[in-house]
């Protein structure tokens, strides 16, 4: 039986995708195979595909419409045969020992999800502290779900540092969600974590990540931030109905509602009137699906992420001055510097 299906969904990367399978077939470990999914290439990915499956009996090409990244996982992982199934991206590359790696690890665990990490090429490309820290997972195993997994580990947000049991996918029906243009990883960490009956974090760097390519959707959303705050609201729309539905909404109300306000709002604080406005007030509708303006007030949160919340977002007509304090007050406490600064902030935001 094949150990570990590596899937790589392709779509007009005929410029990569042979490095990206190169650093697969020079793999040292003996039973994988290569899902190769392409997602309607127009530009010589598709021939590439049939040299590259031609030559090497590993390599299995599945056709589809062009429907995007998740549709091709998805198609990828109910082609798969291996006992675990992971994801590389085809301007990316596997590091050499990744495969073997992968499968001794979820072996030696019994883990259902592992999560390992990886380095930016080039290696001199500028990389952003949050990035760096997401591609270096400490070592240790959880045993059953805690939201530090989601908010204090180095898990998130990409969906090509997980190596899972595909038998797990099938049982709990976790697919990533085709629909979202943006966010999926994010969507499928959050289905993935709170499923999983054990999961186990490794430091090594396994995967070599490309930091940008040109004309990929996040370099298109860079170019508008209020767009891509929007495009977060979506992602916890989806995250919290599938919360619900998954039974596991209320017992982390309050940790999920400070999640929500960092991830689609902090960002807008800082963006002009309107479009700060156009984010918390679609914010507030989704959230209002499942607290009231009374429940979050009742919720135990830090000082900053209520004001956020209440003042910021359920009311959404804070002034720029205020909002620009609140969001240095929210930076200063992730920080973890102390509240000396208090009185500094309220000079400048006048009621913060």
């Amino acid at each position: 039986m094949t150990r570990l299906s590596v899937i790589v969904p392709v779509y007009n990367v005929a410029r990569w995708i042979d490095r990206c399978l190169e650093s697969l077939v020079s793999q040292n470990f003996p039973d994988f195979e290569i899902v190769c999914v392409n997602d309607g290439s127009t530009d010589g990915s598709r021939e590439r595909l049939a040299e590259w499956e031609a030559g090497d009996s590993r390599i299995r090409v599945i056709d589809q419409v062009n429907r995007g990244p998740s549709a091709a996982r998805n198609a990828g992982i109910c082609a798969a045969r291996g006992d675990y199934v992971s994801f590389l991206d085809a301007d990316d590359r596997y590091l050499p020992g990744a495969c073997g790696r992968i499968v001794s690890a979820l072996d030696d665990t019994e883990s259902d999800v592992l999560v390992f990490g990886g380095r930016v090429s080039p290696e001199d490309a500028p990389c952003p502290e949050w990035l760096s820290e997401s591609l270096h997972p400490r070592d240790v195993t959880y045993d059953a779900f805690s939201m530090d997994l989601l908010l204090k580990e180095a898990s998130r947000p990409f969906v090509w540092k997980l190596a899972l049991r595909r038998g797990f996918l099938l049982e709990r029906g976790v697919l990533l969600d085709k629909d979202l243009r943006f966010g999926e990883d994010q969507l499928f960490c959050f289905a993935v974590y709170p499923r999983s009956r054990r999961t186990t974090l490794i430091s090594d760097e396994l995967y070599e990540y490309q930091v940008v390519r040109e004309g990929s959707l996040m370099s298109g959303l860079r170019a508008d931030f209020g767009a891509k705050m929007l495009e977060h609201n979506g992602v916890i729309e989806r995250i919290l109905a599938d919360w619900d539905a998954g039974g596991f909404l209320r017992s982390h109300a309050a940790d999920l509602v400070a999640f929500a306000l960092d991830f689609s709002l902090y960002d807008a604080l800082k963006l002009d009137d309107d479009a700060y406005r156009s984010v918390a007030e679609g914010l507030r509708r989704i959230l209002s699906r499942y607290w009231t303006e009374e429940d979050v007030a009742a919720m135990d949160l830090p000082r900053d992420v209520r004001r956020m919340a209440l003042d910021a977002c359920y009311h959404a007509d804070m002034p720029a001055r205020a909002r620009r304090a609140l969001a240095l007050e929210h930076r200063l406490r992730q920080r973890g510097i102390g509240s000396f600064l208090r009185r500094a902030l309220q000079k400048v935001g006048g009621s913060a």
